[in-house]
């Protein structure tokens, strides 16, 4: 009996050739969109736990307001500063494997007879990468600074492609509040929101930013812990500390990577969910168009339906057989709409890691069979649900005046 009514759902399908399509499209359309955006949604939360994940050991304590939604800032603390005394005290708690004062300011580079406001970071390149890893900070071009070198900078992408009308490469020579110093790297874009935030700092060694700025004011504190497990109540002790040391409840605020990296995570899952919901406005577009297609249906078939009820099918049968066309029509769409959504998420990551997106990483689209199946089952929900209301419409009408019908 299923087996029938598959062919007859499939027979009638054939005989409507064009308006099956143009109504399966909008199905189509709707489960591309959901398997792209939930294919690019997982592959974005991947990237970024692939960026941050290496660096869950680490805590950021600025006397600034830190957050998932600052962190951009840099470690700028208004006029509040770190003394040696915080980092002596903070050196004597266990299960800190390191501990790396920050040094930041502004300052003026210049460039090619032009001049621009940059922020300045002072950390030994050395204790940098140890910190954060090459792979994570990585060079676009040239080389971090060994210890000792003197007069040398690696600058931001953005400080070397657009803040002068000449870009800055490799070698060149610019200026910092005067003081000549050759460019001997340029980092990658990291884009906003990073926590190590490069594209507009020019990378001093702790002795060149105190020669160029005058300044010893360290404005941030990196740490590194040996156990991440503990990584929390050591960054509460390290604000309990300095908060001590300087008479203020509020002068220090620590977070960890870890904690940054779960706050990164729901702020996708939302952006993600809220990307499908739109999508899903599509999908009930289409539903509007498979009833409005079956209803067609059911109207040009009254006939038919009326000889199935006069040689003694049931109400039921004739509710399963279009409910069954609905469901092939909703499912063709829905397959269509997969291959669809796995190519158009191909092609977003092919455009973003080309860079033609400015995005800093390559986001690479994860599918998953629970993508394509849920996916699958939307579709043939919908299906259902929009046939249900034409097949009630036919299993309702009376045989004879069905059959009388012309």
């Amino acid at each position: 009996m299923l087996a029938d009514n598959i062919n007859l759902a499939f027979k009638n399908i054939k005989e409507r050739k064009t308006r099956v399509f143009l109504t399966l499209l909008g199905i189509a359309i709707g489960i591309m969109a959901i398997v792209s955006l939930m294919s690019i949604g997982e592959g974005m939360q991947q990237a970024v736990v692939g960026e941050l994940s290496s660096l869950s050991d680490t805590i950021i304590v600025t006397t600034g307001d830190i957050s998932v939604s600052s962190m951009g800032g840099g470690f700028s603390g208004g006029n509040n500063y770190f003394s040696q005394r915080d980092i002596e005290d903070i050196q004597r708690i266990d299960g800190i494997k390191s501990v790396d004062p920050v040094l930041f300011s502004s300052g003026v580079v210049e460039y090619n007879g032009e001049s621009q406001y940059v922020s300045l970071l002072g950390l030994d390149s050395e204790r940098m990468t140890e910190i954060f890893g090459i792979e994570f900070l990585g060079l676009e071009t040239g080389e971090f600074m060994d210890e000792g070198d003197q007069n040398k900078c690696i600058i931001g992408h953005n400080v070397a492609y657009e803040y002068f009308d000449v870009s800055v490469y490799l070698g060149s020579k610019i200026k910092l509040n005067g003081q000549s110093l050759v460019v001997s790297g340029i980092y990658k874009q990291q884009g906003a929101g990073m926590s190590v935030p490069t594209d507009d700092y020019a990378h001093l060694t702790t002795r060149d930013f105190k020669k160029i700025t005058g300044q010893e004011n360290m404005t941030g504190i990196m740490i590194k812990v040996y156990d991440i497990d503990n990584a929390e109540q050591i960054a509460l002790e390290c604000e309990n500390i300095i908060n001590d040391n300087h008479g203020d409840d509020d002068y220090a605020n620590s977070i960890t990577m870890s904690s940054i990296l779960e706050s990164v995570q729901q702020i996708i899952g939302i952006i993600q969910s809220v990307l499908v919901g739109i999508a899903a406005i599509a999908l009930v577009v289409a539903s509007i168009g498979i009833m409005n297609t079956m209803l067609t249906s059911v109207m040009e078939r009254t006939h038919e339906i009326g000889v199935m009820k006069a040689i003694g099918a049931r109400n039921s049968d004739v509710m399963i057989v279009f409910i069954m066309e609905g469901v092939m029509i909703s499912l063709i769409g829905g397959g269509i709409g997969v291959i669809l959504g796995i190519l158009g998420a191909k092609a977003f990551s092919s455009v973003s890691s080309s860079g033609f997106m400015g995005s800093p990483m390559p986001i690479y689209p994860v599918i998953t069979i629970f993508s394509i199946l849920i996916s699958l089952v939307i579709a043939m929900i919908v299906g259902v649900m929009s046939s249900i209301y034409p097949a009630r419409k036919a299993a309702k009408m009376s045989p004879i005046e069905a059959v009388r019908y012309e």
